[in-house]
């Protein structure tokens, strides 16, 4: 009996608290809406309007057969069409501005809400792009956000607009015979209630809804990122199963949506039903009179008739509310999420280059058992080229992630030029950083834009030029027609993988920065290309400090320290000649790999 009554008090605990999120939720969309606030009411206005038009036709209705059909007044027989027609054209003034302001606010409300959405999505840390997929994230700024305005918009279209058209209509059935619309009024708290049983389904359905559509996402980016390889192991058979699950369950959970909305107006109209028969009894058995009670009668029974319309729709502003308010808890979980901490208040000037870790410990969560680094210390002194090597997985390029302040160690010191990286504010911190890495980010614009990418208020023709001719990308940019205008594609796919990272190299040069990143920027090119790259790189790291992750033991053999790491602990350092003669694992490895035939040669050339 106990464990019944507290299941029943946390399932209304839930419920209540249910409904304050709800409510937040709504003044918070509301709040969007309020600021189109001559917009939102101009629209209002009108869409109340055409309710009460819309309830007043059918009192011209009893007016016609009244006057026109019954009584044959000439002075109404002759202008009843006009008149009329004046009451249609006025309903499509009214229902165009009303329509057409309504949808102005739905759009901008939509433009601002991805404006915030990608707005905070561009500066989230990267341990959320760790965890969320970027398909889900595209749901959210697509699919959500057009769901919420749409749903809310629809909400308040139907709410003014059929509301007082509910209201014209009981407003005139209470004047024709109120006795009688009492009986058509007590039916309007069933139907409530039955809208607030639907409540629960609507919203949780419509919160399953949102999730699949970021699972169908997953699916189709997959299979379009990765085609070429579906297509070589003939994966077509697995990936259409892949999606057909995904589909399957956003099709179980819009079917269960559709089950309870499909539902909900015949049980309204089931309800409503009784009632009106029993009006038609009651008029028939006991207030006839003669013929004009055939035009009384008439006229009632349309407008109940006509009011069951309005009634139905304001059923239906439930399930609306539904879709936008799980929709709305979406995309306010995304303009919610916290931007990545800037909490620095130094900006480095004249930066040297000297990189010094102490101590340094980190997990990607604090909750993992194990540290994916462990006690690091090593110094980088300005100018120096310092490269990493190790199995995948040791701790490379969390360690370049670390410096760049993607994310923060649990424990240790991390500094540049002696000062501690997170006292340096992040534009100013990443700023003396230049990037190259294997798998190049050029993004769909044209190569020039590409090559000053986060630099085109500091265009300069003559730096432009140096840093194409330095990147050799000159050799393939003179063969094409439009030149720097010339676009890449998505991902740069309409550029070689060695045009790709020289139009990167060249990014790297334009920007000027005292500190390069090479993240294995050669490991997945020709002979050839790789030749351009490596003369390319070189005359990118002089005069800089370079940290270089690298697979091929061979490139890195006149590097001025060598770190060696081995599960996420730096187990040797030192130049290359001292670590062969030391006889460690950065030995066991250059012997294992002068074994294996060479590919190439590197940059390095002192």
């Amino acid at each position: 009996m106990q464990e019944s009554q507290d299941l029943t008090s946390a399932k209304q605990r839930k419920r209540y608290q249910e409904n304050i999120e709800v409510r937040a939720t709504l003044l918070r969309l509301m709040s969007y809406l309020l600021r189109h606030k001559t917009l939102l009411f101009t629209s209002i206005f009108f869409l109340m309007a055409t309710g009460m038009i819309e309830a007043s036709f059918i009192k011209s209705i009893d007016t016609i057969l009244k006057s026109g059909f019954l009584n044959g007044d000439d002075w109404f027989v002759r202008w009843s069409g006009i008149l009329l027609m004046g009451i249609l054209t006025a309903r499509a003034i009214t229902g165009y501005f009303g329509n057409y302001t309504m949808s102005k606010t739905g759009r901008l409300v939509i433009y601002e809400l991805r404006q915030d959405i990608f707005g905070n999505m561009i500066s989230l840390p990267s341990p959320y792009f760790d965890s969320h997929s970027s398909s889900q994230t595209i749901s959210k700024l697509i699919y959500d956000v057009e769901a919420t305005s749409t749903a809310i918009t629809d909400t308040l279209a139907i709410l003014f607009r059929e509301s007082f058209k509910a209201l014209g209509l009981i407003a005139f059935l209470l004047w024709s015979e109120w006795r009688l619309t009492l009986i058509f009024i007590l039916v309007i708290p069933m139907v409530v209630l039955v809208a607030a049983y639907t409540n629960r389904r609507f919203r949780q359905t419509s919160q399953k809804i949102q999730g699949s559509m970021g699972g169908i996402g997953d699916t189709v980016k997959e299979a379009v990122v990765g085609h070429k390889v579906i297509k070589v192991y003939n994966g077509q058979e697995q990936e259409v199963e892949n999606f057909s699950k995904a589909n399957a369950f956003n099709l179980q959970q819009n079917l269960k949506r559709a089950k309870v909305s499909a539902g909900l107006v015949p049980l309204t109209m089931l309800l409503v039903a009784p009632a009106i028969a029993l009006i038609l009894y009651i008029f028939l058995n006991y207030l006839r009179t003669g013929p004009e009670s055939v035009v009384q009668f008439s006229t009632y029974i349309m407008a109940c008739l006509a009011l069951m319309s309005p009634l139905k729709r304001l059923a239906k502003v439930n399930e609306k509310i539904q879709i936008g308010v799980a929709a709305a808890d979406s995309v306010f979980q995304v303009i919610d999420e916290q931007p990545e901490v800037d909490d620095g208040d130094r900006v480095l000037t004249n930066t040297k280059g000297g990189i010094k870790f102490d101590k340094v410990e980190f997990k990607y969560r604090d909750s993992d058992e194990q540290s994916v680094l462990s006690d690091i210390n090593f110094e980088i002194k300005p100018g120096d080229r310092v490269a990493m090597v190790g199995a995948s997985g040791s701790g490379k390029s969390t360690i370049t992630s670390l410096i760049l302040r993607f994310y923060k160690p649990q424990k240790g010191l991390i500094s540049i030029d002696g000062v501690d990286v997170n006292d340096l504010c992040l534009k100013g911190l990443r700023s003396q950083f230049a990037l190259v890495s294997q798998e190049t980010t050029l993004f769909d614009d044209t190569i020039g834009r590409n090559i000053m990418y986060g630099m085109l208020d500091q265009y300069d023709e003559q730096r432009l030029q140096a840093a194409i001719k330095a990147a050799h990308v000159d050799e393939f940019l003179n063969e094409m027609p439009l030149g720097l205008d010339t676009m890449v594609g998505e991902g740069g796919l309409r550029l070689s993988g060695g045009q790709r990272q020289r139009v990167a190299i060249a990014r790297a040069i334009y920007k000027n920065a005292p500190i390069l990143i090479l993240d294995e920027a050669t490991s997945a090119l020709d002979n050839q290309s790789e030749r351009f790259v490596q003369d390319a790189l070189e005359t990118l790291m002089q005069g800089r400090t370079s940290l270089v992750i690298a697979h091929r033991l061979s490139t890195i053999e006149n590097a001025d320290k060598i770190l060696v790491l081995q599960r996420g602990k730096i187990v040797e350092q030192g130049s290359h000649k001292h670590l062969l003669k030391k006889g460690g694992v950065y030995a066991e490895l250059h012997q294992a790999q002068s074994k294996s035939p060479k590919k190439g040669f590197f940059f390095w050339t002192r």
